[in-house]
């Protein structure tokens, strides 16, 4: 019987969860399920904000959603897809016992992003080995789905989060020494007023799609995993 998480959605950094599935983690929360945040690094090469503001920034988002979050703490921009930071990964899935996985895109223009997505896969797979040499019993999540990346094409699932719409951009916006159109930092792509509109406008885009005022976008492999349809049915609106 697993008596662990429904849903963990990773991240390379701090805010890239928040940016993609926030409403997703806000959602399953108030329908009662058992959601995390796992972010691989601190984001301490970030051009704006310290590690340390970020880990503060970080938790006051997975508090808004109403999820608990863990960081590894591996090296921004430095982590490699070797065993050592798999093991590390795996020994996390294995405690944790997630049904579900949400990844960073395996197409986006960021390494670290691309690369996050990669090891992961590696380490939900490898992580359900009872052989391999891993501290923990060994678990393997039953779903993966990811967020979208570069130019994705349409997506494969969309979930209906009006609902918790406006805490889902509050836990965006407590990162404000990422987004904040600060006079005083440099204007990075993240910081410029166009890539919030870019939230806004795939969410009301997908939104349209569904039917819906917001919506957030899931890509998997086919045919689609029961149990990422378990979790969009335990998701919808009630009747």
């Amino acid at each position: 019987m697993n008596d662990g998480l429904d849903l963990l959605a990773l991240g390379a950094h701090p805010d890239d969860v928040e940016v993609h599935v926030g409403g997703l983690l806000a959602l399953a929360a108030e329908r009662g399920l058992k959601a995390a945040i796992l972010d691989l690094t601190s984001g301490d090469l970030g051009t704006r904000g310290t590690a340390e503001t970020r880990r503060a920034e970080a938790q006051k988002a997975a508090d808004l959603l109403g999820v608990p979050r863990v960081v590894l703490d591996f090296p921004d921009g430095r982590f490699t897809e070797e065993e050592a930071y798999r093991l590390r990964l795996m020994v996390e899935l294995r405690r944790l016992r997630p049904r579900i996985l949400i990844l960073p895109a395996p197409d986006d223009r960021h390494p670290d992003h691309r690369r996050a997505h990669r090891l992961i896969r590696e380490a939900a797979y490898y992580s359900g080995l009872k052989n391999y040499p891993c501290p923990g019993t060994p678990w393997r999540p039953e779903a993966l789905a990811w967020v979208g990346g570069e130019n994705p094409g349409q997506p494969d699932l969309l979930v209906d989060v009006s609902a918790v719409w406006e805490r889902r951009m509050a836990a965006f916006d407590a990162f404000g020494s990422q987004f904040d159109q600060d006079a005083t930092q440099p204007v990075t792509r993240i910081a410029h007023p166009a890539f919030r509109r870019g939230v806004l406008g795939r969410a009301m885009h997908w939104g349209s799609l569904r039917m819906c005022d917001w919506a957030e976008a899931l890509w998997c492999e086919r045919p689609v995993s029961p149990a990422l349809l378990q979790l969009l049915a335990h998701l919808e609106p009630p009747a």
